[in-house]
């Protein structure tokens, strides 16, 4: 019952909807301070986009149980129920607003924040399952509503400096809520050592399937700082003081996958059909066990040795994908609760190397982690005399290797690019007392993503296009690691 998308659930998605979005600079100008040392820019943009559900969802993904009363969507299906019909998925307008005040170039701060309003989450869905967890059935849940309908929220807030320290050496620092990414990953960057620096925006790239991890990658509050130690070498560190979950899309939205996510205050139900605990089971959310705010921290050392960009890695931080428990109350079946559990402590070392040769820039990345939590099946157990089972964890390698190329003129375009990425992790060594992990998954996958991206210089007067095309495909194995952000949960 884990939240997370799989191949085939992805692609019927996608090729179910139709989208549009008109993207507009509504306002962005630089204030005249008259000071020359004193620099600000005001930006505001604002995009307007719409999704709409061409077919009818399947049966087996709307309805929680069979015409012979067997269990099939339940706990899973509210995001299908609500959105069962074609029509309008979404309808939304976004406001990007970013504020970036420097002082003599050295100094200053930025504030940016986001704002959103989507008119397909007011009012009463198409939802006719009366056990999708929703009360009343057919209204979206209050937290749905603000995440997926109307919401702003802060981003970037962070102050900046950078000094000169001696005649070759130059130091910058941040501090404050901001993003930051290590390595050398593209799109897969919860296979890489970018894992470390924060949680990701899964319903932004959902929504938006050819974004780079840098994009969805979700700024928290930490402090960072690099050296520039001569021409050639440069050392970086930070340290976090916040731990965030990764963002997913809200139970009973349209790309929700299950009603019971982190943040969800929908209701679980589990049924034993036989033994001395047989009964149904209502679960209610209870606590999460969040790892706390400190103990997450990285450094990184870069080398330019002649043409080769070298990295070398160091990280510790907490899970941010969780893992469901449902704790079933045998004395008082309707009392029992459901939670997230997010282990602490995962270490992380890693090694890169990028290469640009004419028009191809080449990047190979290569990472181990210990105290990784693997992919657990949803524990289910009885408190009353049971201890809390531990997870699932081991030791695991990972391997990116990405290329980004500018492509020389062909039948297609004058104008076009390349990015693809390639992504394998396998698990080294094990460590499971409770007997928890997911016997369907194997012991190494591996995935892959690219996008070709032709452009047309002045197809119109005044009118550049570009149509990318991307595709991701598992291409071996069943992902042994928790990774959302690959949209991959099985091969077929």
């Amino acid at each position: 019952m884990k939240p997370r998308l799989s191949r085939v659930a992805w692609s019927g998605q996608l090729t179910a909807l139709a989208a549009a979005s008109i993207v507009g600079n509504a306002q962005a100008f630089e204030l005249d301070t008259d000071n020359p040392d004193l620099s600000v820019r005001f930006d505001n943009t604002v995009k307007a986009s719409t999704m709409y559900r061409l077919r009818d969802a399947s049966p087996t993904l709307v309805n929680s149980f069979t015409s012979q009363g067997a269990p099939q969507a339940l706990n899973f299906n509210a995001g299908d129920d609500n959105f069962r019909k074609p029509g309008f998925v979404s309808e939304r307008l976004d406001l990007l607003t970013e504020l970036d005040v420097v002082y003599q170039k050295n100094i200053g701060f930025r504030l940016s924040g986001a704002a959103w309003s989507d008119a397909a989450y007011r009012g009463q869905t198409d939802a006719q399952d009366h056990v999708n967890g929703q009360t009343p059935f057919d209204e979206f849940p209050d937290g749905t509503k603000k995440l997926s309908g109307k919401k702003g929220e802060l981003l970037d807030a962070f102050a900046f400096g950078s000094w000169r320290v001696g005649s070759d050496q130059r130091v910058s620092a941040r501090i404050g809520r901001h993003a930051l990414q290590y390595g050398e990953s593209v799109f897969f960057g919860d296979n890489g050592i970018a894992r470390a620096q924060g949680p990701i925006d899964l319903l932004k790239l959902q929504s938006s399937p050819n974004a780079q991890f840098k994009e969805i990658i979700r700024p928290v509050p930490q402090v960072s700082a690099q050296m520039q130690l001569n021409s050639e070498m440069s050392l970086g560190a930070y340290y976090q003081f916040g731990w965030e979950a990764d963002r997913l899309a809200p139970a009973g939205s349209y790309f929700s996958t299950a009603n019971v996510s982190w943040g969800s205050k929908q209701p679980e139900f589990v049924g034993i059909p036989s033994g001395p605990l047989a009964n149904n089971y209502v679960l209610t959310p209870g606590g999460d066990k969040e790892p706390g705010n400190s103990g997450q921290f990285g450094m990184q050392f870069k080398w330019r040795l002649n043409e080769t960009d070298l990295g070398f890695y160091a990280a510790r931080y907490h899970d941010k994908s969780g893992q469901l428990y449902s704790a079933l109350n045998p004395t008082s079946p309707l009392s029992s609760q459901w939670f997230y559990v997010f282990p602490k402590g995962i270490n992380a070392f890693g090694i890169s190397g990028s290469q640009s040769l004419g028009g191809v820039n080449l990047a190979l990345e290569a990472s181990t982690r210990s105290n990784q939590p693997l992919v657990n099946t949803n524990v289910v157990y009885f408190p009353n005399f049971q201890a809390q089972p531990d997870l699932a964890t081991g030791k695991t390698a990972h391997v990116n290797l990405s290329m980004l190329a500018t492509l020389q003129p062909n039948f297609l375009a004058r104008e076009a690019s390349f990015i693809g990425e390639i992504a394998w992790n396998r698990v080294l060594s094990k460590s499971d007392p409770n007997g928890l992990l997911d016997a369907g998954r194997t012991r190494d996958a591996t995935a892959l993503q690219f996008i070709f991206t032709p452009t047309y210089r002045q197809a119109l007067p005044g009118l550049d296009l570009s149509a990318p095309l991307g595709a991701r495909y598992a291409v071996a194995g069943v992902m042994p690691i928790p990774m959302l952000n690959t949209g991959l949960a099985d091969k077929g």
